[in-house]
């Protein structure tokens, strides 16, 4: 007969205690590592929100004006130090108003006893009663009374005794017993449910040094509570008023200090904006009028620099000045090689033209000219390298880098060639003779940077690439921009400039000759942007062309 083998789960435990005791222990431990993952997760969620929190706020708070805060805090000591001494006032009042309830009663007590004492060892009631009936017409005397030495009533006069109340005798009683010279009681009358607070005095009488009984006088505490809560109205009173004029000038302190702040935000803001004109006229002797000199000092020499900018950039171009107020510590004579473009411009026939006009003619046709020539070189990211009697010669992709320096030298040409049609029809309408340009223009790699004596020095190219340039100018005709066929050949400029095979030349040095392209006008594309930038050139010219 076969033995089934123990394979089923409940018989596995019992095979092994200590396997299973060690699974009991692991279950454990893991339950354990749970909750402190689960407790660390929690703990770490409600830092983070604890954290978000306070950043929110502080955010906020940082936000608020300084006036504000300023004020904010101002007013709270102004509040807790008038709350510190109202509360003060107000304990030394009742203090006061305590210690002189306690001598009144005290030397009441005392004259009555004086009093009391002759009729009370003659047993003369009529006086006693005249005695403590007289003590007893006060206003704040509720009741007078005179006992035995075992603290029977001999005789009492005023409402605390008229009602007859036994308790009362048994208190009074119970205060003579105690030999306290004052004691603080409650009064409840029979008839009403009105509790008064009562304090009686106690006094001996001794005649001889014989105590014969003692002498009692009552006051009312309500009195005393009015009085107090007079003198704490009265300060309360007072105290708010302080506060709140305490405030008032806490926030017009607060306005008054932080306004030259606000005065320096507003000429931060005014610097920024381009306004270097911005001066403080307030001087004052403290550190804020020292603050005021050193932004007055910043503004005038942030101000010296821009027209410094401004009068460098009339005699180089605005990339050079740039560069050059960038690096006022480091100028010197230096080059590195570029790829570039280089425009040589100049007038056709200009020895005849100087020789037919007054001099003073001629500058204001060179100045009117190469105005328009600038402009057209700016606005196609370019530079003005020098003015070289009737020439120009224009650089692109130097200082600052430009990828499409070959188009734009090339739009530039034929953005000239429009502004002097332009201009020669205004010339012609006043009856003046035309000014003919021819451009040559080329590309490729050359060296640019400062050139010259460390006495003098401008910023400016050389290299093969330059010197065709100005061959090219050298070789065309009137109205004529020509390019030599590398430049033309280039992806970015053969796809978006037009252009015809003009002729070839031959260079000293170089075996074979260089072919050369006439530039025609650009591609559709090219031609709008040409006619935009025409008109953004006229609108700068004058303000009637700008509104029409």
């Amino acid at each position: 007969m076969n033995t089934p083998l123990p394979n089923d789960k409940e018989s596995i435990p019992n095979s092994n205690p200590a396997a299973s005791a060690c699974m009991d222990h692991d279950a454990v431990l893991r339950s354990k590592s749970l909750t402190v993952i689960t407790h660390q997760n929690r703990w770490q969620r409600w830092r983070s929100m604890a954290y978000r929190h306070r950043s929110r706020w502080r955010d906020r708070f940082q936000r608020v004006p300084l006036t504000y805060k300023l004020s904010f805090f101002i007013t709270i000591l102004v509040v807790s130090c008038m709350s510190l001494l109202g509360i003060i006032l107000i304990s030394q009042q009742s203090q006061l108003m305590q210690d002189q309830i306690i001598e009144q009663g005290s030397t009441l007590a005392r004259l009555m006893a004086q009093s009391a004492k002759e009729p009370l060892l003659a047993d003369d009631q009529l006086a006693l009663d005249a005695i403590t009936g007289s003590f007893a017409k006060s206003s704040s005397v509720l009741g007078t009374a005179i006992t035995s030495l075992q603290g029977d009533i001999v005789s009492q006069a005023g409402v605390l005794h008229d009602e007859k109340n036994p308790e009362i005798r048994q208190l009074l009683k119970q205060a003579v017993e105690s030999g306290v010279a004052a004691q603080t009681w409650e009064w409840r009358p029979l008839y009403g449910n009105n509790r008064r607070g009562v304090m009686t005095f106690i006094q001996p009488i001794v005649f001889q040094n014989v105590t014969a009984g003692y002498a009692q006088v009552s006051f009312s505490q309500s009195g005393m509570r009015k009085s107090a809560s007079r003198a704490l109205q009265a300060i309360t009173a007072a105290t708010i008023l302080i506060i709140v004029l305490g405030v008032g000038m806490a926030f017009a302190l607060g306005k008054r200090i932080t306004q030259p702040i606000d005065r320096l935000v507003n000429a931060s803001r005014a610097i920024g904006q381009g306004d270097y004109s911005f001066r403080f006229k307030e001087r004052r002797k403290d550190e804020l009028g020292l603050l005021m000199e050193a932004f007055n000092e910043m503004a005038q020499g942030m101000l010296e620099k821009t027209q410094v900018k401004s009068a460098l950039s009339r005699y180089v171009s605005p990339g050079v000045a740039r560069v050059i107020l960038s690096n006022l510590n480091d100028v010197g004579l230096s080059g590195k090689r570029i790829e570039g473009s280089v425009l040589f411009a100049d007038i056709k026939g200009f020895t005849r033209i100087a020789e037919n006009i007054r001099p003073e003619e001629l500058v204001a046709i060179l100045n009117r000219y190469f105005t328009l020539v600038t402009r057209a070189c700016e606005i196609n990211h370019g530079m003005v390298d020098k003015y070289m009697g009737d020439g120009v010669m224009l650089v692109f992709g130097a200082p600052e880098p430009d990828a499409d320096h070959a188009f734009h030298a090339i739009a530039c040409a034929l953005l000239i060639q429009k502004l002097v049609v332009y201009e020669n029809a205004l010339r012609k309408e006043q009856g003046k003779f035309p000014v003919e340009f021819r451009i040559g223009i080329n590309t490729g790699s050359m060296l640019a940077g400062n050139m010259g004596s460390r006495e003098r020095m401008e910023y400016t190219v050389v290299g093969d690439t330059v010197n065709l340039a100005s061959r090219l100018c050298a070789i065309s005709n009137a109205n004529e921009i020509v390019i030599s066929r590398e430049m033309y050949m280039r992806d970015d400029v053969n796809a978006r400039v037009l252009a015809g095979e003009y002729q070839s030349i031959q260079l000293r040095g170089i075996s074979q000759p260089i072919s050369t392209y006439r530039v025609e006008q650009l591609t559709a594309t090219g031609q709008e942007i040409l006619a935009l930038q025409f008109e953004d050139i006229l609108c700068g010219e004058t303000e009637d062309a700008c509104d029409a």
